[in-house]
């Protein structure tokens, strides 16, 4: 097997592995919350303790996540992959035959052990198996694999639901079909003999204070989400959908997957992003709405509109999650480096899975008070619009003092062929962010040519969107993935700087940041004394699109902005 690896490279069955394993991450803890009203009938159990079904495994995973993460890296990635998967299918399919709940909760803990050890190994042989821009493809279809995964483990735990409370834990059997797929595709990563050189910390003001208020807003966001799953079971009949409540339930829970997904990747790969804060602002806002809608049914009458209410209230619910959580993965990637992302990210699935099992114990006893499951998806929006508003102040409060938290990734200086003049110059240092498209560069050759007559130096930056590579669940890039984009997105458009400006004996430094391009090229203009860049980037799109870059970029900058509009003469 040793020998296979030093020449192993991954196929696409080895993707489809991967992928496969990547389903079971977030929902496969909650791929039997469609039976938890028939697991507590048949056992006698209270929602509180019929809610530790969902609850158990995320604890598990808070628990055992640093020491799963830390066996892998010492016994393999692939071979923990494959135990984590036997313990996940054995102990998901072993309550199917069990007549005891305490069984069955010993059984779902062990199962969260499982789903600790896919979580960690299935997103690092990512990392280990693809390098550069394929990596971060391979990223993006693990985050629609989590959403597709959401939805067909919950609709086919509903269905089965409806035929008896324990054949929902049969769905677990998946696990010897990714068994089956990895003993033929998966082997263990080559480690490489000389890591890179990691970089340093960039100085970033209360990086602490940062990180938390990214694990702040997860955990809220999951603690809200997760009253669903943990309770749709009573839920769904209480609003007058008795007939194939399991089903529907396993529909309404799988729809919310789906969105995610599918808002998720729309929006990292979009030219226009919200800040940090005011996307989870916009988040917060969007699950109070979904929430809210959830209360509805309690004031209409009639089948068809309730079902409606709800397939909408989900479609919601899931954009807020598809927007949220890209936006904390990244805020997080950006505050990372290699020494210290195991760490970072390590807190956000305590964070991430703490909430869920709190939403699982805490959901059931506020209903306990308030008596009625429509009133306490209604009090829990009435939290995610108090979290809006905080965001909101937060995100106004940047607005103010133009914070930019970002992290420099690669700086070169690039000493002029023929010396600089030492006469006056009316701009001393030029900025000139690109990004190697057509409008980009047509900045450039202006940039260069103002330069030249002013005997300027130039500041070449080059920024690289984390949020583009931006995954659900565990599929996270790390600081160290988004270094080695930058290294293969920027080298042509920056070699084209330096190469005009070396022709026309210009000093030049070059910059590769990670951020958002707007933010970024701000945060560099107050070193600069005048920036020009392109009206249009790589997408060519409106202004409505990526001119809203320039156009924050104007409005915001810290010295004069000239923007070019290549036209077809120019």
């Amino acid at each position: 097997m040793r020998n296979c690896a030093e020449t192993f490279k991954p196929s696409p069955f080895t993707l489809l592995t991967i992928l496969l394993s990547s389903m079971v991450i977030l929902m496969g803890a909650a791929a039997v919350a469609p039976s938890l009203r028939g697991i507590g009938e048949y056992f006698g159990q209270s929602e509180s303790m019929t809610a530790l079904i969902i609850g158990l495994p995320a604890l598990s995973v808070a628990v055992f996540g640093f020491l799963m993460g830390a066996l892998a890296d010492r016994f393999g990635k692939a071979k923990t992959l494959f135990v984590s998967l036997v313990v996940f299918t054995a102990m998901g399919v072993i309550p199917f035959f069990l007549d005891d709940f305490l069984l069955v909760l010993v059984c779902r803990f062990l199962l969260g052990i499982g789903l600790t050890g896919i979580s960690s190994t299935s997103t690092a042989l990512i990392g280990e198996y693809w390098t550069g821009t394929q990596r971060m493809k391979v990223i993006g279809y693990q985050s629609a694999a989590i959403g597709v995964g959401g939805f067909v483990l919950e609709t086919l735990g509903g269905t089965l639901a409806d035929i008896g409370w324990n054949y929902p834990f049969l769905i677990y059997l998946i696990g010897l079909v990714i068994i089956a797929f990895g003993i033929f595709s998966v082997r263990e990563p080559v480690r490489e003999k000389d890591a890179p050189a990691d970089y340093g910390e960039a100085d970033i003001p209360n990086r602490s204070g940062k990180i938390l208020l990214c694990y702040v807003a997860v955990f809220c966001e999951m603690f809200i989400m997760f009253s669903m799953p943990t309770n749709f079971s009573y839920y769904v009949p209480s609003v007058g959908l008795e007939a194939s409540a399991g089903l529907l339930c396993g529909l309404l829970l799988g729809l919310m997957g789906v969105s995610q997904a599918v808002f998720s990747l729309v929006y990292s790969r979009s030219a226009s992003k919200l800040g940090e804060r005011a996307a989870y602002a916009v988040a917060y806002l969007l699950m109070a709405v979904g929430m809210t809608l959830l209360f509805v049914p309690e004031l209409v009458d009639g089948e068809a509109v309730t079902i409606a209410i709800l397939f909408v209230a989900e479609v919601v619910i899931g954009c807020s999650l598809g927007l949220l959580m890209p936006t904390v993965v990244g805020s997080l990637s950006r505050l990372s480096t290699a020494k210290t992302s195991g760490k970072i990210m390590g807190g956000y699935a305590m964070a991430l899975n703490l909430s869920t099992f709190l939403s699982g114990m805490l959901v059931p006893a506020i209903f306990g008070v308030v008596g009625a499951h429509t009133t306490v998806f209604l009090a829990l929006a009435c939290f995610a619009l108090a979290m809006f508003a905080a965001f909101l102040a937060l995100s106004r409060l940047d607005m103010r003092k133009n914070e930019a938290p970002g992290t420099e990734l690669s700086v070169r200086r690039i000493e002029a062929v023929k010396p600089m003049s030492t006469d006056v110059s009316m701009y001393r240092t030029i900025l000139v962010p690109t990004d190697g498209s057509e409008h980009s560069d047509f900045a450039v050759r202006n940039a260069v040519n103002i330069a030249k007559k002013n005997r300027s130096s130039i500041t070449a930056v080059f920024v690289v969107e984390a949020e583009r590579y931006s995954g659900l669940g565990d599929g996270r890039p790390t600081g160290e993935m988004m270094r080695e984009a930058g290294a293969e997105e920027s080298r042509a458009a920056l070699d084209y700087v330096v190469r005009l400006a070396e022709e026309n004996g210009i000093e030049v430094t070059t910059k590769v940041l990670l951020g958002r391009p707007a933010e970024e090229i701000v945060r560099e203009s107050r070193n600069a004394d005048l920036v020009v860049c392109g009206s249009l980037g790589r997408t060519n799109l409106s202004r409505a699109v990526m001119g809203s870059v320039a156009e924050t970029v104007v409005r915001m900058s810290h010295c004069p902005v000239l923007v070019c509009r290549k036209t077809a003469e120019s």
